[in-house]
């Protein structure tokens, strides 16, 4: 994307995160794997209807944090938490995770579809849901992978293998896949890092879509992806959350020094 290409596409993203109300709240959350602390007393507002950045080092906590809006931590046994994570003004810790991720979906760093074909990817959460007729089944295949700019590209095979795509193609059927059950929430962990720069840009101007009728939280490395994608953007460092704002306001004025020495390069 050329300097003027990405400025007016940036300048075209960003909303206020003023008046959007919260989709999700956490409150002086603390996170342990065994006796390393991963996260330190984070609170954060996410606002919904918005794109969000978590960025930082790598290690900073940034996917941890992620991943605990739909409970993906409870994989780790030796896991622990202190503190309140709330969806919808529940406790997320406190709610079914099957039932809380239909209403917050995911989407992770490498393209991962099924050994199926591309109609089964879709629908496969919702065929563990309930049971769709024909026309209900036709009806959410076009409308995901419409809303993930995939529909014209794979409409006339449907029954190919997803497999068979390429990379960024994999990943918008990931992005689909996680769409069907109609999530309040898309969780996004750097989800262009394996990407060639062209499908990159398609899946940033699919984020910014995605978040005028979902709320999309992003971890990214890419500073620049940040700016461009990012209503709100979240700087963390060595599992503390040091400044939370909107994007435009934290990378031309950022508060905390730790913030100024990462957007300037002196450490990564």
């Amino acid at each position: 994307m050329d300097d003027l290409m990405e400025k007016e596409f940036t300048q075209s993203c960003h909303r206020s995160i003023m008046d959007a109300p919260s989709a999700i709240d956490v409150r002086d959350f603390s996170l342990w794997y065994g006796d390393f602390q991963a996260l330190k007393r984070i609170t954060l507002d996410i606002p919904e209807r918005r794109c969000t950045a978590f960025i930082g080092p790598s290690g900073c906590g940034k996917s941890t944090l992620l991943r605990t809006f739909n409970r993906m931590c409870d994989f780790v046994e030796t896991v622990r938490h202190e503190g309140a994570i709330e969806f919808a003004g529940e406790d997320v810790f406190a709610m079914d995770a099957n039932a809380l991720r239909v209403h917050v979906g995911m989407v992770f760093q490498h393209p991962n579809p099924f050994p199926m074909s591309i109609r089964d990817n879709v629908l496969y959460g919702l065929n563990r849901m309930t049971r769709l007729t024909r026309a209900q089944a036709d009806e959410v295949l076009e409308r995901t992978l419409t809303e993930a700019a995939l529909w014209d590209e794979v409409r006339d095979k449907l029954d190919q293998s997803g497999l068979g795509l390429s990379g960024g193609q994999q990943q918008r059927l990931c992005i689909a896949r996680a769409l069907a059950t109609n999530p309040d929430v898309l969780l996004m962990d750097e989800p262009t890092s394996a990407l060639d720069p062209i499908s990159t840009l398609v899946v940033e101007e699919l984020m910014q879509q995605l978040s005028r009728e979902h709320t999309v939280v992003v971890v990214t490395h890419n500073m620049q992806q940040a700016t461009r994608v990012a209503d709100k953007t979240a700087f963390f460092y060595l599992g503390e959350l040091i400044e939370a704002g909107p994007t435009k306001e934290l990378f031309a004025n950022p508060r905390e020094q730790r913030t100024q020495e990462y957007l300037s390069g002196r450490f990564s």
